[in-house]
């Protein structure tokens, strides 16, 4: 994946354009995730998708033109969960993870919610409410999500980290 960006520098509080730069980025994908949290218990929402696999957090790919923010309110909507009781602050809780395993950048916004009610999908075999030292997540990934809680919603973290 290639992106474009310009330097900017800031001199006496002006700033003042530089060159135009292109990379090559490290990732062929990028998604939008959601760590849904629930406020009473701290458990955080899975979604099992294969019958061998482990969980995963709802979410997917981010489509050309879109904002991270709105494709993770699109996946969630197509992946039939409704939020009850969502915050409104969850656009400034952003973690962000690499995925080797798919060269994947996942960008994953926290949800406080007092509850979700989820549909019946075919992409999804289960939704879990998982307690946070409930180790069913895929590799790392519990340990990464916990990192992401600990950084935004520290007070909302039931477990030692250590």
């Amino acid at each position: 994946m290639k992106a474009e960006y310009q330097d900017i520098f800031v001199i006496k509080g002006k700033g003042i354009a530089g060159d135009y730069k292109s990379i090559t980025l490290p990732f062929t994908h990028v998604s939008s995730r959601a760590i849904i949290l629930r406020k009473k218990d701290g458990a955080i929402l899975g979604a099992l998708h294969r019958p061998d696999g482990s969980y995963a957090l709802p979410g997917g790919a981010i489509d050309d033109g879109e904002s991270a923010e709105d494709a993770v309110h699109r996946e969630l909507e197509e992946e039939g969960i409704h939020l009850i009781g969502s915050d409104e602050g969850w656009s400034e809780r952003l973690g962000v993870d690499y995925y080797g395993g798919y060269n994947e950048l996942c960008l994953w916004y926290i949800f406080l919610v007092d509850d979700a009610e989820t549909q019946e999908n075919e992409e999804i075999l289960e939704w879990k409410w998982i307690q946070q030292d409930e180790d069913l997540w895929y590799p790392y990934m519990r340990e990464k999500i916990l990192l992401n809680l600990l950084q935004h919603v520290p007070d909302l973290v039931n477990i030692d980290p250590d």
